[in-house]
């Protein structure tokens, strides 16, 4: 996700702030800041429990302030589960605050415009759910076996 997350964020709302390094070759403050960004993310990320099963993409475009706070947020594309779309709308706002951006962004107010994926999750068994067929099946398979080979052990 994270590499998702960063991919989008160099291709922010301010084409200026896309480049990837500076004349001398070396990583500029700006893709720093926006790995930074993305790290922090994807570091509030989190799967809301009644969704299980399902899976998808939310776009959230969110704009920050120069001091780092959270001045808006908005889907603007649907993971087709209002569970997920409200977890990736979520996950912007504990987010906050973000890192305060670098002199060389000039802007009041950056935008980004970022990808939320949400995998299918199933619910174990342990956890009160019920054993998915695929396992149940494997299992009769292996006891067979089992059962082939050691007859009376």
């Amino acid at each position: 996700m994270l590499a998702g997350l960063f991919g989008l964020l160099l291709a922010s709302e301010s084409p200026s702030y896309a480049q990837t390094n500076g004349p001398d070759g070396q990583t500029n403050a700006v893709e720093v800041w926006k790995k930074k960004i993305a790290s922090q993310l994807a570091s509030k990320r989190a799967f809301p429990p009644g969704a299980i099963g399902q899976s998808g993409t939310a776009k959230v475009k969110f704009a920050i302030d120069r001091q780092g706070k959270l001045i808006s947020r908005a889907l603007v594309e649907s993971s087709g589960s209002e569970l997920l779309d409200a977890a990736a709308l979520t996950m912007v706002e504990r987010a906050e605050p973000f890192p305060e951006p670098p002199a060389e962004v000039k802007d009041e107010e950056i935008s980004f415009t970022v990808p939320v994926f949400f995998a299918v999750r199933k619910q174990l068994p342990w956890a009160g759910g019920q054993w998915p067929a695929e396992w149940v099946e494997d299992q009769a398979k292996v006891d067979a076996k089992i059962r082939g080979i050691c007859r009376g052990c």
